[in-house]
């Protein structure tokens, strides 16, 4: 009769673990991560334009609640900064300048879906649309001192998984891609500067879970 009864405790476990899901009403979600993003903006001040090629840098926090087994909805604040390569083409003649690096740096938050694809004790795999807004500053590499504000959209759209080693403490990393449209006006200047753009972005955290059904 012992092992009756250890046998049906057994199973009974491990059945619960096998339908066991790391996402459900309730569940919360924090992380700390990093990422990186390839690729380019269009940088624009009055007639002066420019296609930049570069790279784009965040590091911060993200946190969401589960408001289903498939649903999850959060927040994320980060540090972002930025450095295009970029050779400016004056729109009233033909002739381009040197190559400038236009640096920008800043602060984003938003909101942040996620959709879940595959969702076990362990892991799952999502896809998670975001929005937000972003604000900092920006200047030449030539001129530090004359700055720029911008600020605006971000927004991004990706897929990713979190993988917990224990029950409650995993990794992250998330593919895909991230985008900014931002705007302002240099200091003394009366032409508005537009920098519009996004690229391939990798980001990689560690991730905690509590909570849930």
């Amino acid at each position: 009769m012992k092992k009756i009864i250890i046998s049906a405790i057994f199973i009974a476990t491990a059945s619960f673990s096998a339908f066991a899901q790391s996402n459900t009403k309730g569940t919360i979600h924090v992380g700390l991560g990093w990422g990186v993003s390839l690729g380019g903006a269009n940088i624009k001040t009055g007639v002066l334009e420019s296609d930049g090629v570069g790279a784009k840098s965040n590091y911060g926090i993200r946190a969401s609640y589960g408001l289903g087994k498939a649903f999850s909805l959060g927040i994320f604040l980060r540090k972002e900064s930025a450095i295009y390569v970029s050779t400016f083409t004056n729109s009233n003649f033909t002739t381009s300048t040197a190559s400038l690096d236009f640096v920008t740096s800043g602060i984003g938050t938003g909101l942040e879906g996620k959709v879940y694809a595959v969702n076990k004790d362990k892991f799952n795999l999502y896809f998670a649309p975001s929005l937000g807004f972003s604000t900092g500053k920006a200047y030449y590499d030539f001129a530090t001192a004359t700055k720029t504000t911008l600020s605006g959209l971000n927004y991004g759209l990706t897929a990713g998984f979190n993988w917990y080693w224990a029950s409650f403490i995993g990794m992250s990393l998330d593919l895909g891609y991230s985008g900014a449209s931002l705007s302002g006006k240099f200091d003394g200047a009366t032409d508005k500067t537009t920098v519009s753009g996004g690229g391939f972005y990798f980001g990689l955290g560690l991730v905690s879970k509590f909570g849930g059904e």
